[in-house]
């Protein structure tokens, strides 16, 4: 509870909507076909972009994934962060790839903006490629 009284109001509302948003998008996964939960949660951008909410985003997403009713996995986080970039007006595409791992496939999903990936350790587009 300390540190939630630590937060700024931008934080805290950020964290707030990131924690709702990645429900929707965790329960959507379950109950909606791929295209029409992405179709959903494509942002309607807005306005123009503010740069600085970037990190505060990044923040947000990854701190509501970890403090949320059971662990969220990457499609859900990625979709969560793109929505609130795009509503911020920052313009994001999600990329969904795979890797070899001996006898099968791993599989991640991450944003990138302007070709680079957002929140992520370094190397994940070198790792995964993207699907198509």
């Amino acid at each position: 509870m300390t540190r939630l009284r630590r937060l700024t109001r931008a934080n805290l509302w950020a964290f707030s909507r990131a924690w709702a948003v990645l429900l929707a998008a965790d329960v959507g996964l379950r109950l909606l076909p791929f295209r029409r939960l992405e179709g959903l949660l494509t942002p309607r951008r807005r306005g123009e972009a503010d740069e600085a909410a970037v990190g505060r985003l990044v923040w947000a997403t990854a701190a509501a994934a970890r403090h949320h009713l059971y662990p969220m996995r990457c499609l859900p986080r990625a979709l969560c962060l793109r929505w609130l970039l795009g509503r911020h007006g920052i313009q994001a595409h999600l990329k969904i790839g795979v890797a070899r791992n001996g006898t099968g496939l791993d599989a991640h999903a991450w944003v990138e903006r302007e070709g680079h990936p957002v929140g992520e350790g370094p190397g994940v587009a070198d790792r995964f490629a993207p699907l198509a």
